[in-house]
């Protein structure tokens, strides 16, 4: 507290001092502090972004370059799965001929090979057994390599054993091979292989295709990127080897930080993620990002390694100036500040020498201030001398004023008694006007329930009208659509009586022609016992023709030589005879089935003719019944209209119950209204009443406090006389 007290009583120009330049240092602090820690984190969110930005780029470029080589993969298992398409004696010579040309269209492929299952190409293994570029096996398997501009084929060796094959045919996709050495023209350089595998129509792996691919081009990409000074890029395979890296020593070695410690966590989750991954160490940042290739599983990553002291060498440089910056700019405010409140406080004291001697002195109000400058102390003094210009004349005023004021106050005092006596006589009047009011509004009110009561009631009666005209409307729809029904029912029996009138001629016609056929079954009957009777006959003659002919041929044989002639003839009739008779045995069977047949037939006619004749009988029924049913629906149809006609009137009646209905609820409604409007206006008369009563009352006391302070106002009056005589206007 006493350091606080003796600052504020230090000169102004040492407040000001101290105060300005406390605060220039601190908002400057403030300002280099907020200006230094947003610059930071914005060269951080560049750099951040930058390394981030180079990380996707250069795996984009990887991705893009190893994507291609495993879709030229995929192409060729595609093309290979087609070999059905293909003759038998051509399909080897045709797949020969792809992965060779393969090879010679793309430069960075360095070898193409396939690998099929026993005779699953062609079924000819046989015929190929240790033929170029197969095995004692018989089994195509090509292997084409690339040496400059020269490409060799052999047969494919230790593939049995071998993950690149095995692998694709167990998962049944494409992989990639992690990076391996490989021997071009006497020189080892690093590849990376795709496999895919092979499948016959019905999704079964017969074989495997793949290809390997020089990584000089994607570590020529990586190695020759420049991020900041000293930053390099790498490349590592889903196994942890290094393919890439800016040391050579490191290519073909395991990462130590993708197998064991907490990194090698990041890289496993990273493979789920695929999100980047980053961690710091020995002052280095080390960034990784996952590389995902169509639909691998292996996810390899580009790695990207900077030193974090260049990193943050720019934000140290721009700490450093603003440091600096921050330094010169307080030193030249400061001093500048100091010099304007030096000069400031010298005016200020010679106003405070002026109004000292208003105080002090001897209240000499026509003292003024000398205006040097047109700035705010030039303007402070001007209206300094404006100031006490005016109080000056109100002074003066002032001591004028007393004067009539001491006589005006006797006249007031004498009217505010008047007054008083008028105000409570109005009360007066005022508290009986508002009992009269209260009376009215008690009484509007009962009048309001009664018409609130009578408008419900009329609401009530309007809906019933409602409900009573839907009712109506629905009843002679429904009645009309009765009517129709009745008129639609009237004209099918008609058509009804058409038809079962064709009935009724058609069972008579076939009543006639069953009749017809029963007699003519019956003769049919007759005419084949007849004929049953003439086919005995002909058998009995057929017999007795047989037993001439066995005593002709006796006859013959007696007579010898002379009657062999006659033998002969014998001998035919005797067969005719018995022709005769067995055609005859076939005629009675047949007479006989015939015969039955139409017994049948005729039991069946009789049958059905006896239906005929109920039929028509039934036919006589359903005619008198429809004509019955006739005469009922037309009665029905006149007495529908004679309803639809009746349900109309009442409609009409309804219609205008319910237009008179509306007219009274809408009248109703209007007095309902004006009954709210005067309600609404009594309240408000009794509220103002009210309001008057306290006004009035207020006044009452108002006066008789004015009265008192007449009294006092004269005092005081008085006393203001005698102090501005003390100044000297």
């Amino acid at each position: 507290m006493p350091s606080n007290t003796n600052f504020l009583n230090k000169s102004i120009k040492r407040q000001l001092a101290i105060s300005i330049g406390a605060s220039l240092f601190l908002l400057l602090a403030i300002c280099a502090t907020f200006i230094y820690i947003n610059v930071n984190k914005g060269l951080s969110k560049l750099s951040t972004d930058y390394l981030q930005r180079t990380a996707e780029f250069y795996s984009a470029s990887t991705n893009a370059i190893i994507t291609d080589e495993y879709n030229v993969c995929s192409t060729l298992k595609a093309t290979m799965e087609q070999y059905e398409s293909i003759p038998v004696s051509k399909r080897r010579e045709f797949f020969d001929s792809i992965l060779r040309e393969v090879l010679e269209k793309n430069e960075e492929f360095v070898d193409t090979w396939c690998v099929w299952e026993p005779n699953a190409l062609d079924g000819l293994d046989s015929q190929y057994v240790n033929a170029p570029h197969h095995d004692k096996s018989g089994r195509f398997i090509p292997y084409w390599t690339k040496s400059g501009n020269t490409i060799d084929c052999v047969a494919l060796t230790d593939y049995e054993g071998g993950f690149w094959y095995k692998d694709p045919l167990t998962r049944g996709k494409g992989i990639l091979i992690q990076p391996n050495l490989y021997e071009v023209g006497g020189q080892m350089m690093w590849v990376c292989g795709v496999a895919f595998p092979i499948h016959d129509k019905n999704g079964k792996p017969i074989g495997v295709v793949g290809l390997d691919m020089a990584l000089d081009t994607l570590s020529n990409l990586l190695k020759s990127a420049e991020i900041y000074e000293t930053g390099s890029l790498s490349l590592i395979a889903h196994s942890g080897l290094v393919a890439v890296d800016k040391d050579e020593s490191n290519e073909g070695k395991i990462f130590d930080k993708f197998l064991t410690g907490n990194v090698s966590k990041k890289f496993d989750e990273s493979k789920i993620s695929l999100e980047t991954i980053s961690y710091s160490e020995k002052g280095v940042l080390h960034l990784f990002q996952p590389i995902k290739v169509e639909t691998a599983d292996e996810i390899w990553f580009v790695g990207l390694n900077v030193p974090e002291a260049e990193i943050n060498s720019t934000e140290k440089k721009v700490g450093t100036v603003v440091i600096s910056a921050f330094i010169i700019i307080l030193i030249i405010m400061v001093t500048v500040a100091y010099v304007l409140i030096g000069r400031t406080t010298n005016e200020i004291n010679k106003g405070v020498d002026a109004m000292k001697n208003i105080a002090q002195g001897d209240g000499d109000l026509t003292v003024r201030m000398h205006v040097k400058r047109r700035n705010e102390l030039g303007d402070m003094y001007t209206y300094f001398n404006k100031t006490i210009e005016k109080i000056q004349n109100s002074i003066s005023s002032v001591k004028d004023e007393s004067d009539k004021m001491s006589k005006q106050g006797v006249v007031l005092a004498d009217n505010m008694n008047d007054t008083a006596a008028a105000a409570n006589e109005i009360t007066a009047n005022i508290e009986s006007v508002n009992h009269q009011i209260i009376q009215q509004s008690s009484n509007v009110k009962d009048a309001k329930e009664a018409l609130s009561s009578i408008n419900k009631s009329v609401a009530n009666l309007v809906d019933s009208i409602q409900s009573q005209s839907a009712s109506v409307v629905e009843s002679s729809s429904a009645v009309e659509e009765m009517v129709a029904n009745i008129r639609s029912v009237t004209g099918i029996l008609k058509k009804n009586g058409e038809t079962i009138k064709k009935l009724e001629d058609s069972s008579e016609s076939g009543k006639k022609n069953i009749s017809n056929s029963v007699e003519a079954t019956n003769k049919i009957e007759q005419q084949s016992k007849i004929l049953l009777e003439a086919s005995k006959v002909i058998q009995n003659i057929a017999s007795q023709t047989n037993l001439l002919a066995m005593n002709a041929a006796i006859e013959a044989a007696h007579a010898g030589e002379s009657g062999q002639g006659f033998s002969v003839v014998a001998d035919e009739i005797r067969k005719l005879a018995e022709e005769s008779n067995k055609q005859g045995k076939n005629i009675t069977k047949n007479l006989k089935e015939v015969l039955s047949s139409i017994s049948d037939v005729t039991k069946g006619s009789a049958t059905l003719q006896q239906n005929f004749n109920e039929i028509y009988d039934l036919t006589q029924q359903v005619s008198q019944q429809e004509i019955t049913i006739m005469n009922a629906m037309q009665e029905q149809s006149e007495g529908g209209d004679q309803i639809l006609s009746a349900m109309k009137q009442i409609n009409d009646i309804t219609t205008s119950v319910k237009t008179g209905g509306d007219d009274m609820q809408a009248s109703t409604a209007t007095a309902n209204k004006e009954m709210d409007n005067l309600t609404r206006l009594t309240e408000e008369i009794t509220a103002s009443m009210e309001e008057m009563s306290l006004g009035i009352e207020n006044i009452n006391n108002s006066i008789n406090t004015v009265n008192d302070m007449t009294h006092k106002n004269t005092e005081s009056i008085n006393a203001l006389s005698n102090v501005v005589g003390l100044f000297k206007v």
